[in-house]
């Protein structure tokens, strides 16, 4: 067996293995090579001949149709059938929302300038560069109503806007701020305890609807913010999972200046409560000090017979016996009386009593 000979079989060996590999890479399903497919159906005849695809970054754009987080725009098929797919997505998980509308191309721009699309119909998910997502559509023409996710985490925002719906049902009809509040400690309590488990992505997405301050969700939200832990946990799970991506610390630079405004405004109110406190012991303590006074030994400018008759009232003696006991008349007495009453600050015998003059 000569070395040419064995060179011609280890080469050939050597082509074998790499048809072999060649094959098997060709084999491969494609989301082995991380290849995204979303697709869904409308009604072709409701949208205007496209689908919309938008990476979310801002958690505060959820609602809206912003042409600065369009990624991919296909057109519907004869059917209504739209289709993503491709492989420049994330490898972690994201929020993008899918869209349609009946805006035409010549309207779009002045109809998205602010966000506000009156005639579109979107869905948020969360998804990442190897995931299947088909939204079929469903009985009288309803789209974007269910999906069929190899991500869990978009099933789970189906299930958070569930909840969110039957919550609005619920407040039809009540008038009492307290019904009211103790109706969304329920179901906030509800959202807390299964977003708490999920995907830091659906805690998030929670977040968004219950601070949305064009709603009654919003006031709930700060009243029981230093309470509620969901929030802080929220902030640790966001920047363990996505610490670099912009829409955790977006979260994380908003909770900390909510948190820091609301306890400064609890100081704030608490020392207007010390303040106001202070105020009501501090009057107290004047009245208890002028009592004091008046009921100290205090220096009044009285006339000796001014002083007599002082004595004399002390001593429980009425007028007429002053009078007599004092060789003056009943109306001098009177007068003198009237004198000391005029300059100890007094208004009866009985204050007189409580007083005494050095």
């Amino acid at each position: 067996m000569t070395l040419d000979f064995l060179y011609r079989e280890f080469s050939l060996l050597l082509s074998v293995k790499f048809y072999y590999l060649l094959l098997s890479l060709l084999l491969l399903p494609a989301t082995s090579f991380g290849q995204y497919v979303f697709e869904g159906q409308v009604d072709p005849g409701d949208w205007n001949g496209q689908a919309y695809l938008s990476e979310i970054e801002d958690y505060r754009k959820l609602n809206g149709v912003f042409n600065e987080q369009l990624i991919q725009r296909v057109s519907l098929d004869s059917l209504g059938i739209f289709r993503f797919k491709g492989n420049k997505l994330s490898d972690k998980n994201k929020l993008y929302r899918i869209h349609v509308d009946r805006c035409a191309s010549y309207e779009q721009d002045l109809n998205h300038f602010t966000g506000n699309c009156e005639h579109s119909k979107a869905m948020i998910i969360i998804a990442n560069n190897r995931d299947t997502i088909t939204l079929p559509q469903r009985f009288d023409n309803e789209i974007f109503c269910e999906a069929i996710s190899t991500n869990e985490a978009t099933l789970a925002l189906l299930k958070v806007d569930s909840i969110m719906e039957a919550m609005k049902y619920e407040f039809v009809g009540l008038r009492s701020q307290t019904a009211i509040d103790n109706l969304l400690d329920d179901w906030t309590a509800r959202l807390h305890e299964f977003g708490k488990d999920q995907d830091p992505l659906v805690g998030l997405y929670i977040y968004a609807g219950l601070t949305d301050r064009s709603t009654i969700f919003y006031d709930h939200y700060v009243k029981r913010l230093q309470q509620t832990p969901f929030y802080a946990e929220l902030a640790t799970r966001l920047e363990a999972a996505y610490g670099e991506s912009e829409i955790a610390k977006q979260y994380i630079r908003e909770h900390q200046v909510e948190s820091n405004l609301i306890t400064q405004e609890s100081s704030t109110d608490r020392s207007t409560e010390y303040l106001i406190a202070g105020l009501v012991l501090f009057l107290i303590g004047c009245g208890f000090y002028y009592l004091k006074i008046r009921h100290a030994s205090i220096k009044i400018t009285l006339t000796p017979q001014e002083e007599k008759v002082f004595q004399l009232i002390q001593e429980n003696k009425t007028n007429k016996e002053i009078a007599s006991e004092l060789f003056i008349s009943h109306s001098t007495v009177k007068s003198h009386v009237n004198n000391i009453y005029r300059k100890l600050g007094v208004t009866s015998r009985d204050e007189i009593k409580s007083l005494k003059i050095k």
